[in-house]
């Protein structure tokens, strides 16, 4: 008798290790197929970046950014703005909200501002923001973000981008949650979310 409750005890642990090991597996296995770049960019490598990630969104972009008049912002670049007003024209449900820290009357804010599918948002200064802020733009409530770290006018900012479009459907929202959660608080809160 004693050995079959020691028998069965072995056999529940290792089958209560089994379910564990397929539920950890399940749930990190999605992690495996997000992949991340980290960079330095320039000027000219943000508007590249915008564009791109402007190009692949589906149903959104979310910007949180300065937005403050540089030589060389993504938001005095034409191409920028003919990009955003071209994705608004050709996809009748995109939707773009954008939160300035400043507002500095730019052409990519003055070109949009008005649209019905267009949000834009400024906050009360620089003053403001904490000195190194980290920005983002997400599309598609996560299937990519470009996430940059930079004192306020740098020309040179640290960033990276995740990509969780490899991540199966069914586990992308619990995913993208985990990895890009400070990020979609912080958009609720400046209510571009």
């Amino acid at each position: 008798m004693h050995n079959d409750i020691i028998w069965w005890a072995v056999i529940f642990a290792v089958g209560a290790c089994a379910v564990a090991a397929i539920v950890i597996l399940y749930r990190g296995w999605a992690f495996l197929r997000v992949t991340t770049t980290m960079d330095r960019n320039s000027d000219k490598a943000a508007v590249e970046n915008f564009l791109a990630l402007l190009d692949d969104a589906k149903e959104s972009m979310v910007v949180y950014d300065d937005g403050n008049k540089m030589e060389g912002s993504i938001y005095q670049d034409e191409r920028v703005i003919d990009a955003v007003r071209r994705k608004l024209t050709e996809n009748s449900t995109f939707r773009l909200s954008c939160y300035f820290n400043v507002n500095d009357d730019m052409p990519f804010t003055k070109a949009l501002e008005g649209h019905e599918r267009v949000r834009i948002a400024t906050g009360t200064g620089r003053e403001d923001r904490p000195a190194d802020d980290i920005h983002y733009k997400i599309i598609d409530g996560g299937v990519k973000a470009h996430i940059s770290r930079h004192a306020f006018a740098s020309k040179e900012r640290r960033y990276r981008v995740i990509d969780c479009s490899k991540v199966p459907r069914g586990r992308r929202v619990h995913v993208t949650d985990v990895l890009l959660e400070p990020y979609k608080a912080h958009a609720l809160s400046v209510g571009v979310w």
